[in-house]
Order: C-alpha cells, then structure tokens, then sequence
C-alpha cells in the first residue's frame, strides 16, 4: 500500500490556490458587467457514460448532463453544467459539476487565443486517479479545425501536489451532416515521493451525426494508459476503453 502523500506547505499551496480564485473571479466579474448581447445557449446530454481523460466518472453507467453556457462578443465566456446519473442501490445522484470562465482573443483570420479558469467537482463513484475537487487554469490556441490547450492544476490530488495536462483535439473529417473528430492529451500527474511520474495518455475519437441544427448523435471510442491508485499498486483506476453513446440537444 502506498502511504498517503504529505500536504505541501500551507504557504504555497494557498497562493497558488489564491491565484485561480481571484483569475477566476475576475473573469465572473467582467462577464457580468458585460451588455445583454452576449449570446446565451444550452443543452442537454444522455450518454451512455461520462468519462473524464479516459477514466469514467458515473461507475461505468448512463447519465444526463445539462450545462448552460455565455459567449460576449468581448471575447468573454463562462459556463456551468451538472451530470446525474444512477449509480448502484442509491437512485439518481448528482455525479458531477463543472464551472468555467476564460477569454478568447483573434490574433489572426484563423486563429484565437484561449485562457481561462475550471473548476471541476466529482462524486465518489468517479474513477479517477487523483483528487475529487480541483481548479485548473489554462491556455491555448483555437483554429478553425483544430485546438491545443495546456491545463495547469495548483492542487490537483487533494494534497498539494501539482499536475499539468496537454490536449490537441480538432476535426477530422466533415462530410455533410457527419463530421469525425479526434483528441490526444498527456497527463503529467502529481510528482509524490517514492513514486515513478509516468506521463498518462487518453484518446478519443468519434463520429457524430447531425439531422438538424440542434440535435447530434455521437458513438466515441474513449481510451487511456493504465494507471494506479495512489494509495495502493494493485487496483486500476477503471481506465479501460469503452465505447459512448450519446444524443445531445441544444436549446
């Protein structure tokens, strides 16, 4: 068994987490001052399972996931979306919820810079190697077909230990109403004493079928490296590729 982590100090940890809060609030600020223009949007998912770089986040089954999302012409954008899910003998739960704030600048006809702040939070059921709650702040470029993004967590495990996670992911394929898309990303987990700090990869790739403006229906192939518990070198973290169902709506 691995022995759990020792927090690191207090000090730093509280200013990196300071950090993201007030970038964080600074973003919610702005988008709030921002005139009624900005375009507001949502939607509504059913999926087969939720999976969060690789791992599943609903104990393998179907959830629902409604999210509510701002875009300003300022360039300022935000959101917040909910899953639920039936999870064993305890009915339907709320799984997980994410919150997100950034800024998005062109800088060329075909290209934008990306930052911003999320927040993710997740259930128990989460398969996930690391910490249940965390921040992340990142960066990016945005093309017409294709993104990369480095994300950057102060506290990513929920002992003070930092990760840092790179994605490209963009479309592959358009024709007509299918469009094929793909994404790779690279986690570098949190360095703890005594242990290796192996990159972990994730994949995604999926088709998508659009009959109206609104609706989508998407069949992905969601796969990742394995990888470990950090409190013990037996049991896997549930990071077995699946394929995901899911029909979405927006509204």
């Amino acid at each position: 068994m691995r022995s759990t982590p020792a927090p690191r100090s207090a000090a730093r940890l509280g200013r990196a987490s300071a950090a993201a809060e007030r970038l964080a609030l600074a973003l919610i600020g702005a988008a709030l001052a921002t005139p009624a223009a900005a375009d507001v949007g949502g939607s509504l998912v059913i999926a087969s399972d939720d999976r969060f770089r690789g791992a599943s986040t609903s104990d393998g089954r179907p959830v629902a996931t409604a999210a509510l999302s701002l875009d300003a012409p300022s360039g300022l954008y935000g959101g917040v979306s909910v899953t639920a899910g039936g999870v064993r003998d305890e009915g339907v739960r709320l799984l997980r919820s994410v919150q997100y704030v950034g800024y998005a600048r062109r800088v060329a006809p075909s290209v934008s810079v990306d930052v911003g702040a999320v927040r993710r939070a997740y259930d128990r059921y989460a398969t996930i190697e690391y910490g249940r709650s965390f921040t992340e702040l990142y960066a990016g470029l945005v093309g017409r077909r294709v993104s990369a993004h480095l994300f950057y967590a102060a506290n990513y495990d929920g002992w003070g230990h930092d990760a840092s996670y790179v994605q490209v992911e963009g479309t592959l394929v358009e024709r007509g109403r299918v469009t094929l898309s793909g994404h790779v990303g690279g986690l570098r987990p949190p360095r703890i004493e005594g242990f290796g700090q192996a990159i972990t990869l994730d994949w995604r790739l999926g088709a998508t079928w659009r009959p109206d403006q609104v609706a989508a229906v998407s069949l992905t192939w969601i796969g990742a490296g394995q990888g470990y518990d950090r409190y013990s070198e037996d049991r896997r973290t549930g990071r077995r590729g699946a394929l995901v169902l899911s029909v979405s709506r927006a509204f």
